[in-house]
């Protein structure tokens, strides 16, 4: 991967050259597919998408300084997503790399005892590192003014997820499981917001999630100052998807709607309109 990063960065450095080539010739075409190439392998689908929407649409048949024009524009266009991906993936790389590494250990970890803490299996001491070990987690890893770390602060308040009490044989009175849940539901949640943010924020827009009762509310507009936006509503008892009345077409800012279910057993499962899928942990 470091390889194609480095190759990347040369193929950014080519644009300038490209800008007194002839437009969308031999030597632009040779670029755009080696480029295309080493988006897919480096950065995916997704990002290689991201590309291809830079894709002149409007030419002219007379007048050649407009298509000179929008050549020069296709080609900043290109140069302002390949920087902008390539600081992305730096700043998750330094950014994420410890703590993701750190909360995948504890997840996984979590997953492999869900079956003992579900019968209570576990002694008490064993089952209070494992809640231990993901608060302190999302403490270092959630900002504490962020609505998921205030939502953390109310969790931890909770007299009856803090206080454990054990049996006669060293066992958690209650089942344990239920004062491990709330913690991953909040991770899960955090790290899905952090997720969506990232991958909007470089087409120069904005999502927001707001909880409603059992619903869950989706923001997405552009950032532009226009105040447009869509307002999704996952209805969180039926798992329903509605778009709030008068408000803008989601179709219009973003291409796909999709959800990810957690099953008991910890499987992830992708849904949208066009796939079913299931994803490897």
């Amino acid at each position: 991967m470091a390889e194609n990063f480095s190759k990347l960065k040369k193929q950014i450095e080519e644009i300038n050259s490209l800008k007194n080539k002839d437009k969308w010739g031999p030597e632009y075409q040779l670029w755009k597919s080696k480029t295309q190439s080493l988006i897919k392998s480096a950065l995916g689908n997704e990002a290689l998408k991201l590309f291809n929407q830079q894709e002149t649409v409007v030419t002219s048949y007379i007048d050649d300084d407009f298509n000179l024009q929008q050549y020069l524009k296709e080609l900043d266009n290109r140069k302002k997503i390949l920087e902008g991906l390539m600081v992305d993936v730096k700043e998750n790389q330094s950014d994420d790399s410890g703590s993701s590494s750190d909360g995948n250990n504890i997840l996984k970890e979590i997953w492999q005892n869900e079956e003992a803490l579900k019968a209570n299996l576990l002694i008490t001491n064993e089952a209070q590192a494992l809640q231990k070990s993901l608060i302190e987690y999302l403490e270092k890893t959630i900002s504490e003014k962020s609505i998921p770390g205030l939502k953390l602060r109310k969790i931890k308040a909770e007299k009856r997820l803090q206080t454990w009490w054990s049996n006669s044989n060293g066992y958690p009175f209650d089942n344990p499981w239920g004062r491990i849940e709330p913690f991953l539901e909040l991770l899960e949640q955090y790290e899905t917001e952090k997720t969506i943010k990232k991958r909007l924020e470089i087409e120069g827009l904005f999502v927001e999630s707001r909880s409603q009762g059992e619903d869950q509310h989706l923001l997405i507009g552009k950032r532009d100052g226009t105040g447009e936006k869509a307002h999704i509503i996952i209805d969180g008892k039926n798992g329903e998807i509605r778009v709030e009345d008068k408000q803008k077409a989601p179709e219009e800012v973003v291409a796909k709607i999709e959800t990810f279910l957690t099953l008991p057993n910890g499987k992830k499962i992708k849904t949208s309109r066009e796939v079913l899928e299931e994803l490897e942990k």
